[in-house]
């Protein structure tokens, strides 16, 4: 299976992203974007690259400063949007924008 982004078009497998399944479910029901192509939810735009993090039930893009974070939290982070989604369908590793595990 191939996921694509929803704004350049790109494929690429789930697998090698390292996504769950229960993520991949998750990323079906919205236009997910690709690293390269990841935007802030809330802000719309790309930059500050090194200040975007991502939530680990989603995928979806969040400026720390956006959200009201002084930096990007160690362990996991969970968006507004997913809050009520229990636990145990959370995936516990998060990839900043660079795909380095934080």
């Amino acid at each position: 299976m191939i996921i694509h982004c929803s704004q350049c078009d790109n494929g690429v497998h789930p697998s090698c992203l390292d996504m769950s399944t229960e993520l991949l479910n998750v990323i079906k029901k919205y236009p997910w974007q690709c690293m390269e192509c990841k935007t802030c939810i809330i802000c719309g735009q790309p930059h500050h690259e090194e200040e975007m993090m991502f939530c680990d039930q989603c995928d979806r893009g969040y400026h720390t400063f956006c959200v009201g974070l002084g930096s990007i939290p160690s362990g996991h982070w969970i968006c507004d949007c997913c809050q009520n989604i229990p636990s145990t369908q959370r995936k516990r590793v998060r990839r900043s924008k660079n795909n380095k595990v934080v």
